[in-house]
């Protein structure tokens, strides 16, 4: 998505439906962007996000595209958490499932179906298989959301001398 302020979204389960999207926020270092879209409720899904802390052992599923082409059904690849790391200042979480390119994106699920990370490949180099941990998504998310408000205090009182 690098240098575009537009793109294609296709249908999780209908690949004929495509719909555009607006890349409204977008993070180089940490590999994510956030999208506004028309797209009617009933044609994609919300996800939960996790409230469980994450241990090595803990069961994962990566869900995603890798090598997309028209007609490829989800991908869906069970795996369990290896390691909780931080790299190059990212909060990851390795997993023993293979994330393959095309994935980037995609949600990281726990036992319960809900969110734990976002998939991050990293480049066909990296050998290893990472997620962008949730709390760092969250976390971003905010920042992103307090620097696009608008200051409801008005400009700043000047000191009274």
């Amino acid at each position: 998505m690098t240098g575009k302020k537009e793109v294609e979204v296709f249908h999780p389960s209908k690949n004929s439906n495509t719909f555009m999207a607006t890349v409204e926020i977008r993070d180089e270092h940490l590999d994510l962007a956030v999208l506004s879209h028309d797209i009617p409720a009933n044609e994609y899904y919300e996800l939960d996000r996790s409230g469980s802390s994450l241990g090595v052992g803990d069961p994962t599923t990566a869900v995603g595209y890798p090598a997309w082409a028209p007609g490829d059904p989800l991908n869906v690849r069970p795996g369990v958490v290896s390691t909780v790391t931080v790299k190059r200042a990212v909060r990851l979480v390795e997993v023993t499932q293979k994330l393959s390119q095309g994935m980037s994106g995609g949600p990281l699920l726990d036992a319960g179906g809900a969110v734990i990370g976002v998939i991050h490949k990293g480049g066909p180099e990296e050998g290893r298989d990472f997620a962008i941990h949730v709390d760092m998504l969250s976390d971003w998310l905010a920042t992103a959301a307090a620097q696009a408000a608008p200051d409801a205090a008005g400009p700043p009182a000047k000191a009274r001398g």
